[in-house]
């Protein structure tokens, strides 16, 4: 498994990180198929495809009592307005800054949902914007130096990507730099973790 220690990447890395993501993670399908589900309107459906198979660790513990009901109401009252706002957005250009305010809110409400938190409001912000923002978790934002995992944590983040990404001339078939920047992470990060509990449970 690659482990790139530049501070920029190149956009060969990213294709190697993307190939082994796809050769390794067979729940990948999953996100092609929320993908397909916003673009058909079915937006409610690809959220709990994501939460269900991508932020399983949390959401196993609030589908019993989901409202589901309120879930769509704060998604279509509260966060589909502010994501109009940053239609168009993508990472390579955004100016965050500027889109802090926003991005702080739609993050705020997101991950106070139970069954959501921080790394389910990651993965839905991007199902709604695949080109702005990138998805993470536990084991990326401690790496990264956001273990916090707050509005403002995921911000910053969100400008360290840009800083380390940005410059790639990315012409990856079927994936927004965003997308092939998650897939270098949990490759480069997730899986070699993941790989260590694995051995330490086997020793003990």
């Amino acid at each position: 498994m690659p482990q790139f220690n530049s501070e920029q990447i190149t956009a060969d890395e990213l294709n190697s990180c993307c190939a082994d993501f796809k050769e390794l993670e067979k729940r990948g399908t999953f996100y092609d198929m929320a993908l397909k589900l916003i673009e058909k309107g079915f937006e409610t459906e690809a959220f709990f495809l994501i939460l269900a198979t991508w932020n399983f660790a949390t959401f196993r513990y609030a589908m019993k009592d989901f409202d589901i009901k309120g879930f769509k109401q704060t998604i279509e009252n509260e966060c589909n307005p502010v994501f109009e706002k940053l239609k168009g957005q993508k990472l390579e250009t955004a100016n965050f800054d500027l889109l802090k305010g926003d991005i702080v809110s739609l993050y705020n409400i997101l991950s106070a949902i139970k069954g959501v938190k921080y790394t389910g409001a990651s993965k839905l912000m991007h199902l709604k914007n695949p080109n702005l923002f990138v998805m993470w978790d536990g084991y990326i934002k401690k790496r990264y130096g956001f273990g916090n995992g707050t509005a403002q944590d995921y911000v910053e983040f969100l400008k360290k990507m840009q800083s380390k990404f940005g410059q790639v001339n990315w012409q990856g078939t079927g994936r927004t730099l965003a997308k092939a920047i998650d897939e270098y992470n949990y490759t480069t990060i997730t899986l070699p973790e993941l790989e260590k509990q694995r051995q330490n449970r086997k020793r003990k």
